[in-house]
């Protein structure tokens, strides 16, 4: 990729809510409100996270908010990493830039979070530009961490009545406090499923987290993380490629019961791969492999690393693959 090119990736935001008594059934709240709380947070200047084992920072730079969407620039920036050197080969040169003082090498992220609706807590569409350190799984951390600032900070905000039917003693509803987080999922590369369909099979393993956070033990020292069954090829049988093995393995019912599924196999060229991916729908789970993606060329100069605002030319080619390049986007930014 060179330096006026950006890969722009397709993820799947899909909100969940977490409350200790009613682990199931409470819906989500909407994509909107889970943008506005990053977005208070960046107004107040706490919208940063540092790791404080290696000072790595992840931090919003700019935010706006939409009736149809989020669009974000998000940095990373890491002190550790070594002392840029360039070298100019015809001139037989070569020179270090030293960092100074506490100063980190830099990446940032273009985003945009295509609710379409204020009031939606369905699944849509999330587009993450690829950058050093700000990989899908980096974010969804990020953003999570944030989201569990937002509700020490206001503790009554993310709330709903209580599912009981419980009252107070002055006969008004209780309502309880849920914990919001966010997930990506990836949308399946052409290239994926073509090295699923080439491929030789290892092992398929059926996840399922329905049970997760169960307590195993007495103390409540133990608890679980999830459950799965490991399936390998049988040897007194000729066995289909990849694709077609875990096709005919992933019954309605086996997807029901399995929400999630980790294979293991081998492309055509002999290159073992480890792949997760959501059973119902071979949705990609987190990270940057196999993500569909497209890529923007032609941005024009020599792009930096980083930038300190939204770099319009890039957002703009963004906005064109959210939309098709056919519905128009809202252009007025909300207050929050």
């Amino acid at each position: 990729m060179y330096k006026d090119e950006r890969d722009i990736f397709y993820y799947d935001a899909v909100p969940h809510v977490w409350h200790k008594k009613y682990k199931k059934g409470l819906p989500p709240f909407s994509h909107y409100e889970l943008a506005r709380a990053l977005a208070h947070l960046f107004k107040n200047d706490r919208a940063e996270v540092t790791k404080q084992s290696t000072r790595q920072a992840i931090y919003i730079t700019e935010i706006d908010l939409y009736s149809d969407r989020c669009e974000m620039l998000i940095g990373f920036a890491d002190p550790n990493a070594a002392d840029p050197t360039f070298n100019d080969r015809p001139a037989k040169k070569r020179r270090v830039v030293p960092k100074v003082g506490d100063e980190g090498l830099e990446h940032s992220s273009h985003i945009v979070w295509y609710y379409q609706d204020q009031t939606r807590d369905k699944p849509c569409p999330f587009y993450l530009e690829g950058a050093t350190g700000l990989s899908s799984t980096a974010i969804v951390r990020f953003v999570n961490k944030l989201i569990r600032e937002f509700c020490k900070l206001y503790p009554k905000h993310f709330t709903v009545l209580d599912p009981s039917g419980a009252h107070h003693a002055d006969g008004t509803p209780k309502r309880i406090g849920l914990r919001p987080s966010l997930e990506l999922r990836g949308h399946p590369s052409a290239e994926f499923i073509r090295d699923l369909n080439g491929g030789e099979i290892a092992e398929l393993e059926l996840i399922t987290e329905s049970k997760a956070a169960d307590v195993w033990d007495a103390n409540g020292y133990a608890v679980e993380d999830y459950r799965g069954v490991l399936l390998k090829p049988s040897t007194l049988k000729h066995v289909p490629k990849a694709k077609k093995f875990i096709d005919g393995v992933l019954s309605t019912t086996v997807k029901h019961n399995y929400e999630k599924s980790r294979v293991v196999f081998k492309t055509d060229g002999n290159v073992r791969k480890n792949v997760t991916f959501y059973s119902k729908n071979y949705q990609l789970v987190n990270d940057l492999k196999y993500v569909k993606k497209s890529r923007i060329k032609g941005l024009g100069g020599r792009l930096p690393n980083a930038f300190d605002t939204i770099y319009g030319p890039i957002m703009a080619e963004v906005r064109k693959i959210a939309t098709g390049g056919a519905k128009p986007l809202s252009k007025k930014k909300l207050v929050v």
